[in-house]
C-alpha cells in the first residue's frame, strides 16, 4: 500500500512539471496577452469606423403639427418634409480613405506588437534557462569552496601563511554565499517575469531545451528599412496627415441640401400644399480655414519626422548589428565546448590542493578564472539574444536564434 502511494506522488510529481518547449511558451503568450485582445478590439472599431465614414449623411425627416384660424374657422395643420445633404465635393471618399489609412496604421502596429510579445516571452524563458545555469555552477562552487575550507580546518596548521590562508578561504565563502543570494534573485525574478508572460507560475525545471549550437548561430547581414516599424509608421502618419489637409480643404466647400415637403390646412376651403427643397449651408464663420491650415502645418510636421525617421534608422540598424556581431564574436571566444574543460580544470586543481601540490593562492586563481569563463559563456549568449532580438523586431521578424 506504501509502495502504492509513493509511485502515486512520484507520478503527480512528474506530470506536474511537464516539459515546455519554446513553442509552448510562445503560443501560450499569445493567447495569454491582455493586450493584443485589446489591439483586436481596436482593429473591429476602426473597421467599423471605416464603413461608417463611407456612407452619406442620413436624410432629415421632419413634421410640424398646429393650429390654423381661416374664415373664422380654426383647423389643425400637419406639415411632413424630407432633405437630404448632397456634398459638392468627394469628401466622403476622403473619409474613407483616411478610416483607411487609420486601419493600415493599427494593424502595423498590431502586428509587431505580436511579433515583440512572442520576442519577449521567448527571451523570458532563455533569461530563465540562464539564470538557472548560473545558480547552478554558483552553487557548486561555494560547495566546492566550503570543502576546501572543512579541509583546512580539520588539518590544521601553526604558521601564519597557513593562517592567512584560512581567513582567506573563509572571507570567500562568505562573498560566494552574498553572490549566490544574489544569482537565486535574478532566477526567482526571471520565473516570475516568465510567468507574466505565459499566464501561470512556472519553474525553471519545466523548461526543457538548451543553448543552440555555437556553430549555427544566425549572423546579421543586409538592412531592410523600409520594414522598420518607426519608419512605417512615420510614413503611414504623413499620408494620414495628407489626406487630412486635402480633406480639410474640401470639407470648406458648403453641402446642397434637397428634398420635398407636404402641408395640410384643415379649414375652409381646406388647402394642400406640395413643394420642394433647396438649401445650402454657408460657413458664416469660416471656421474651415482654420482647420484647412492646422492639417497643412501638421503635415510639415510629419513630412519632418518622416525624413528624420528615413535618416535615422540605417544608423539604428547599424547599431545593432554590431552588437549582434559582437557578441557573436563573444559566443566565438567562450563557446559552450569549454563548460566541460573549465569544470574538469577546477577538479584537477582541487585535487592537486589536497595532495599538497599547489597552495590555496593557486587555488583560489584557478577557481576565479574558470567560473569567471563559465558565467561568460551564459552571459554572452545572453547578450547574443537580447541584442539579436532587437535587431529581428526591428525587421519585423520572428525571433529566430539558429540558422538552419
Amino acid at each position: 500500500m506504501k509502495l502504492y502511494y509513493i509511485l502515486l506522488t512520484l507520478f503527480v510529481c512528474s506530470s506536474s512539471l511537464q516539459a515546455m518547449t519554446l513553442d509552448e511558451v510562445r503560443n501560450l503568450a499569445i493567447s495569454n496577452s491582455l493586450s493584443l485582445k485589446a489591439k483586436d478590439m481596436e482593429s473591429h472599431a476602426l473597421a467599423s469606423e471605416k464603413n461608417l465614414r463611407g456612407k452619406w449623411q442620413n436624410p432629415q425627416l421632419m413634421g410640424q403639427v398646429g393650429t390654423l384660424k381661416s374664415g373664422g374657422v380654426t383647423g389643425p395643420t400637419v406639415e411632413v418634409s424630407l432633405t437630404q445633404a448632397v456634398p459638392l465635393s468627394d469628401k466622403f471618399t476622403l473619409r474613407k480613405e483616411l478610416a483607411d489609412l487609420a486601419l493600415k496604421s493599427q494593424g502595423i502596429e498590431k502586428d509587431y506588437f505580436s511579433n515583440w510579445v512572442e520576442h519577449q516571452a521567448l527571451l523570458s524563458a532563455w533569461r530563465v534557462l540562464i539564470a538557472k545555469e548560473l545558480y547552478k555552477h554558483g552553487i557548486e562552487r561555494a560547495e566546492r569552496i566550503k570543502l576546501i575550507e572543512k579541509y583546512l580546518a580539520t588539518h590544521p596548521r601553526v604558521s601564519i601563511r597557513q593562517k592567512v590562508e584560512q581567513s582567506i578561504i573563509s572571507s570567500l565563502v562568505l562573498q560566494l554565499l552574498k553572490m549566490q543570494d544574489l544569482k537565486k534573485h535574478d532566477l526567482v525574478q526571471a520565473e516570475k517575469d516568465l510567468e507574466f508572460w505565459i499566464g501561470r507560475p512556472i519553474q525553471a525545471s519545466e523548461l526543457k531545451f538548451y543553448l543552440p549550437s555555437d556553430d549555427h548561430l544566425v549572423i546579421p547581414h543586409g538592412e531592410l528599412k523600409n520594414q522598420d516599424l518607426e519608419l512605417k509608421i512615420a510614413k503611414t502618419q504623413l499620408e494620414i496627415s495628407k489626406v487630412d489637409a486635402e480633406l480639410a480643404r474640401k470639407e470648406r466647400r458648403p453641402d446642397l441640401f434637397l428634398g420635398g415637403g407636404y402641408r395640410v390646412e384643415s379649414v375652409v376651403p381646406q388647402n394642400h400644399f406640395t413643394y420642394g427643397i433647396v438649401g445650402m449651408n454657408i460657413p458664416i464663420w469660416d471656421t474651415g480655414s482654420h482647420r484647412l491650415e492646422a492639417a497643412r502645418a501638421r503635415q510639415k510636421r510629419d513630412e519632418k519626422f518622416a525624413d528624420e525617421a528615413d535618416r535615422k534608422v540605417g544608423l539604428k540598424h547599424q547599431r545593432q548589428e554590431e552588437m549582434v556581431q559582437y557578441f557573436v564574436s563573444q559566443i566565438k571566444r567562450f563557446p559552450h565546448r569549454l563548460l566541460k574543460q573549465q569544470e574538469d580544470s577546477i577538479h584537477q586543481a582541487e585535487a592537486g590542493f589536497k595532495q599538497g601540490l599547489i597552495d590555496v593562492n593557486t587555488l583560489l586563481l584557478s577557481e576565479t578564472q574558470t567560473h569567471d569563463v563559465i558565467d561568460q559563456i551564459f552571459i554572452s549568449w545572453q547578450g547574443y539574444l537580447e541584442n539579436l532580438s532587437s535587431w529581428q523586431l526591428m525587421r519585423g521578424e520572428k525571433f529566430v536564434w539558429e540558422a538552419k
